[in-house]
């Protein structure tokens, strides 16, 4: 009976040594499923991570979509400075670039319109007023000089309603190029810039803007958004202050300026909560070699294809051209670009290609 029972109590333990292996496994499956599901949902949801404030960290600022984040650190950026640049012998013949001077009377007659001044400062003309940019007028220093020259005397635009800046890079945020600008316009910034303005330009009106919030001056509306990017102009600054781009809405006109960013998925986002757009200025450039530069920067196939994301009319090139700032030859952008963009099958009507200084208008003004 003992003997029975032994037998039987050491068959049930080992029927449920083998449920628990069973078990154990498959709880665990389920319970990573479900949190892939979750983390996957909310990746999708960039303005419900942004509202809930998941990018303010530390005193600064993250990516919160992405699992790590991985800036140019000083020993990623030693490894890409002394790595051998497959394009080296391509760069030993510069191309040239043609560079128009804008006609500023024409233009303020003509409507709506895009002048591409250069690298990320474009003059938006929307609703009669003026808007520009990410303004950088001369070299950005000693060791980065304009290949193309500013089309156009700085003091030769017309006086700016507003000046937008996306984020603090050097080749985005320009000490003296701001000065010349001076206190007349209005300055739309991320978080983190207003003590920046005041030690630059003393009195100068900064309204500063979260992710998705918004700022309605003389009647056009101007909507921060996230991109995958990050900031520094020191070695201690790193993501100290926002980054991000802006959506214009002026009457039934919309206009994205992507700044600088990655492909990731809020792009497509943007399209559905906010398209259609009907032009969208997305960057092509500084995009070699891609295991340092694709975390935060975008070659000219993944800006088509957030062209096709955010239900754009018309794709604006930027930020080509001016500073040889990566690997890749000047002239490479805007080959990639144009063989990117046959390949979607997108006709060169919605996507020009605008020359330094050249101006696009809206095709409803002619």
């Amino acid at each position: 009976m003992n003997r029975h029972f032994k037998k039987l109590n050491g068959s049930q333990n080992s029927s449920m040594s083998r449920l628990r292996k069973t078990l154990i496994p498959l709880a665990s499956a389920i319970s990573l499923f479900l949190f892939w599901q979750f983390s996957h949902a909310e990746m999708k949801d960039i303005e419900s991570l942004a509202r809930a404030k998941a990018h303010h960290k530390n005193h600064g600022f993250i990516n919160p979509w992405l699992p790590e984040e991985n800036p140019a650190g000083l020993l990623r950026f030693l490894k890409w400075r002394f790595s051998t640049n497959s394009f080296k012998e391509k760069k030993k013949t510069r191309p040239v670039f043609q560079t128009f001077k804008p006609d500023v009377r024409n233009i303020l007659g003509g409507g709506d319109s895009i002048t591409y001044l250069g690298h990320g400062t474009l003059w938006i003309r929307l609703m009669a007023s003026n808007i520009l940019t990410d303004p950088i007028f001369e070299d950005i220093n000693f060791f980065f000089r304009r290949f193309v020259p500013f089309p156009l005397p700085p003091e030769a635009l017309p006086p700016m309603r507003v000046v937008l800046i996306s984020h603090s890079h050097l080749d985005h945020l320009d000490v003296d190029s701001i000065r010349r600008l001076g206190s007349t316009p209005l300055y739309l910034a991320p978080l983190g810039y207003r003590d920046w303005f005041e030690d630059v330009v003393p009195g100068a009106k900064v309204v500063e803007l979260d992710w998705f919030q918004t700022y309605t001056y003389e009647g056009i509306t101007y909507r921060f958004l996230p991109t995958q990017h990050w900031t520094k102009r020191t070695p201690f600054d790193t993501n100290h202050r926002l980054w991000g781009s802006w959506l214009i809405e002026a009457g039934n006109r919309k206009v994205y300026y992507a700044g600088d960013s990655s492909y990731f998925l809020g792009f497509a986002e943007y399209g559905e909560k906010f398209g259609p757009i009907d032009a969208a200025l997305l960057p092509i450039a500084a995009y070699e070699p891609r295991w340092f530069m694709s975390s935060y920067h975008m070659n000219p196939e993944e800006a088509v294809k957030s062209f096709l994301e955010l239900r754009a009319d018309y794709f604006i090139p930027q930020q080509w051209g001016v500073f040889d700032l990566t690997d890749e030859p000047l002239e490479a952008p805007p080959k990639d670009y144009r063989e990117a963009a046959k390949k979607a099958r997108l006709p060169e009507e919605r996507t020009p290609l605008i020359r330094h200084g050249e101006t696009w208008y809206f095709p409803s003004n002619r």
